[in-house]
């Protein structure tokens, strides 16, 4: 379970943030995102929690001695796994934090950046690398989604492809 356990860790951390390789030896970084935040950056800033993750398929990552594959992966992660949060900042800033409030976490990361919302996209610089996800909002703008298709190694060892849906919420200030 540890095993499967760090591989969605890491999956979800690695969701925004993509380290970028080449051979040349000329490095390129994006430049970081400056500006005065539109309208809707202004509503969006914020503290943003993790709160769900749905898989297309069923599978089961917990090793419980049960049977019982679900496509609810949110609720077979551990706390300190759940515990992640994007703090989106007013000065185009954000940081990404994993395991800070969880208790007895012992693999906690933190990455930092710039971003920016655009027509539903949210860019990410960070790290020398750019990453852009399309997002979609609930009606009142308090939960936003996205996609991507994951590679999970069940309890059994079997590797399923599926798309995730990742959801986060916003903290009321």
């Amino acid at each position: 379970m540890k095993k499967s356990m760090v591989f969605v860790n890491m999956l979800t951390i690695a969701s925004l943030l993509v380290l970028g390789c080449s051979n040349d030896n000329d490095i390129n970084c994006p430049n970081d995102f400056t500006g005065v935040l539109s309208t809707t950056e202004i509503e969006f800033a914020g503290v943003w929690k993790f709160k769900d993750m749905v898989s297309e398929q069923d599978i089961d990552l917990t090793n419980d001695q049960v049977d019982n594959p679900s496509t609810n992966i949110y609720d077979q992660l551990e706390d300190c796994q759940k515990d992640l949060s994007y703090i989106f900042e007013e000065d185009r800033g954000y940081i990404l934090k994993q395991g800070y409030e969880a208790m007895n976490c012992t693999n906690k990361a933190m990455f930092d950046g710039t971003w920016k919302l655009t027509s539903g996209v949210l860019t990410f610089v960070g790290n020398c690398s750019m990453e852009s996800i399309d997002i979609v909002f609930n009606e009142n703008m308090t939960q936003f989604m996205f996609e991507k298709t994951y590679k999970f190694l069940d309890v059994d060892g079997i590797s399923i492809t599926t798309k995730v849906t990742f959801t986060y919420e916003k903290i009321p200030n």
